[in-house]
């Protein structure tokens, strides 16, 4: 004990006092010893990888008042940390990469710092994911620009919606209820509508988002209202949980909030525009990583249902056997594919936030719990589009074409967030670059200039397949790049600039592709290839969901 007294003073010996009539001390510590460190209790943890690096040490006077100051060291290859900063044998291949502030708060309620370059196969896994889905979303909404009856749908961070179609024009059983006509049914029905028209000039987005609760307003009216207040007061429980923090709440309060915006997103919405409102007013908000979490916690609440409805359609009439074949794929892919990608979102937000979150724990329980709830969305889908027409039909928005100024505004917003979402897994500015324009520029280039591009009769994957290749080809092309790095953060990072390019390839390759006279699925022929291949497909999918690496499982 005495002798860390004596360092104390040593250290405050070193400190240099302003003048007289100064308001404030500064502490300044140009380095410490090895001794000094010791004395201290400074550890470094095992897991810091070599290079150059810094800590803040902190002193408290008798006022209360302390004084910060930054402490660089380095850490040599052999792992021997040297307090003098200086390491000349040190031999760092690849820049440093940037290391962002962590929120006090959250250091203080005792998480541990999370580097995703130092997780290599969760990192990996979440590059090979989100490149996959948004190839799968961009397909999407490539086929919906060739359709008359779908619009085109703006996106928020990968988060892509589907549209919601009006299938039949006569009334049901249901719409000769009494299930909806219920007290305030005609007030709020115009609510929604109203507040659906406004968004509409603006947020095509916004506008599907509130159009998402639609088959539960149809089917109870004026009930279906109280989603509303619901997910405001599990917005507020949220804020208390975390104490307005930019962390996630405990699992059961994402579970609950999840549960509500499958089944009216805009519900969803504002339980995270609270969550986001509340971190921002209370100054929560003062880094890269607390914005980056709040937002990442914010599309965890209200978008599983868009995101699901992207990839397969809500609603489906169902007419003959096709129409049954398609609507039991909607079932069985909508589900897979929700589980995957709330299973990756969750499994994201370590690297989001730098720190170990509790959250990431529960992402299975999570994604089974928003699987299982989408099916049962999809079955009021098929009851609404059967017994209830006329009532979508009273609550129905045509989402409205964006215009070109428009789709360039959400183009660049897309592309500055795609940029900052991926910096925490990347590292290297260079890197992060290289793979976001090879990302921006089919986006760009799908504004106008490929309308006129000469055409060809190509055979592409389509939908799921096409996002069981991606992940084939992604994985195949990342496996053969791994053993020419030395270490696992240079692989990482040029992995996300290889994991770019077959979607960039396939996206020019699909633009010239002619769109064919028949539809091969509709001969008999073709009608067996296309459930075979079905089934196939939706296996390899399960394996991808499981994490099996499929390259190395079907080459190896």
């Amino acid at each position: 004990m005495m002798r860390k007294l004596l360092l104390l003073t040593l250290i405050f010996l070193n400190f240099s006092v302003l003048p007289a009539d100064a308001a404030e001390k500064k502490v300044v510590i140009d380095r410490l010893t090895q001794s000094e460190a010791e004395d201290l209790d400074i550890e470094i943890p095992d897991d810091v990888p070599p290079g150059f690096h810094s800590i803040t040490i902190e002193v408290y006077d008798d006022n209360g008042t302390v004084s910060q100051k930054e402490i660089e060291f380095c850490k040599d290859e052999k792992g021997v940390v040297q307090w003098d900063n200086k390491c000349p044998n040190l031999n760092l291949d690849e820049e440093p990469a940037p290391v962002d502030p962590e929120p006090v708060r959250a250091i203080e309620l005792g998480l541990q710092p999370y580097d995703p370059l130092s997780d290599p196969e969760t990192t990996k896994g979440l590059h090979l994911a989100a490149f996959a889905a948004l190839a799968a979303l961009t397909s999407i909404k490539r086929n919906s620009k060739q359709s008359d009856d779908e619009q085109d749908q703006e996106s928020l961070q990968s988060v892509s919606s589907g549209a919601l179609k009006l299938l039949k024009n006569e009334p049901g059983k249901g719409d000769l209820s009494s299930t909806w006509d219920n007290r305030f049914t005609d007030e709020t029905d115009f609510a929604f509508v109203s507040v659906s028209h406004r968004f509409n000039r603006f947020s095509p987005l916004l506008t599907r988002t509130i159009q998402d609760g639609n088959t539960v307003r149809a089917m109870i009216g004026s009930w279906a209202a109280l989603l509303m207040p619901i997910g405001l007061i599990l917005g507020i429980a949220a804020v208390v949980n975390t104490g307005g923090q930019s962390l996630p709440p405990v699992w059961s309060i994402v579970a609950m909030i999840m549960a509500v915006a499958i089944f009216d997103a805009f519900a969803g919405f504002v339980a995270g525009f609270v969550f986001f409102l509340a971190a921002l007013v209370t100054g929560n908000i003062t880094n890269r990583p607390e914005l980056l979490t709040t937002i990442g916690v914010m599309v965890l609440f209200f978008a599983p249902a868009l995101l699901a409805s992207a990839f397969r359609p809500f609603r489906r009439l169902v007419r003959n056997q096709d129409d049954k074949w398609e609507r039991i794929t909607d079932y069985a892919l909508g589900t897979l594919l929700t589980f995957w990608v709330i299973a990756k979102m969750v499994a994201a937000m370590n690297g989001l936030a730098r720190l170990e979150l509790p959250i990431t724990e529960y992402g299975t329980e999570l994604a089974f719990w928003a699987a299982g709830l989408l099916l049962i969305r999809v079955a009021l889908e098929d009851i609404a589009v059967e017994h209830y027409p006329m009532r979508l039909r009273a609550l129905h928005v045509e989402v409205r074409k964006p215009s070109q100024s428009q789709k360039v505004r959400s183009l660049v917003f897309k592309i500055f967030v795609f940029f900052i979402m991926a910096a925490p897994f990347v590292g290297s500015t260079l890197n992060l670059v290289l793979g976001t324009l090879i990302f921006a520029i089919p986006q760009i280039t799908s504004l106008s200039l490929e309308d006129n591009l000469p055409k060809k009769k190509l055979y592409l994957p389509k939908g799921v397949f096409k996002t069981v290749v991606m992940v084939f080809v992604m994985a195949l092309a990342s496996n053969m790049i791994e053993g020419a790095f030395s270490s696992p953060e240079a692989f990482l990072k040029w992995s996300f600039v290889v994991m770019a390019l077959p979607g960039f390839i396939l996206h020019y390759l699909d633009a010239i592709t002619d769109t064919p006279e028949t539809d091969w699925k509709t001969t008999e022929k073709g009608r067996k290839i296309y459930r075979i291949g079905g089934v196939v497909v939706f296996i390899l999918m399960v394996l991808v969901v499981k994490g099996v690496d499929i390259a190395s499982w079907l080459v190896g």
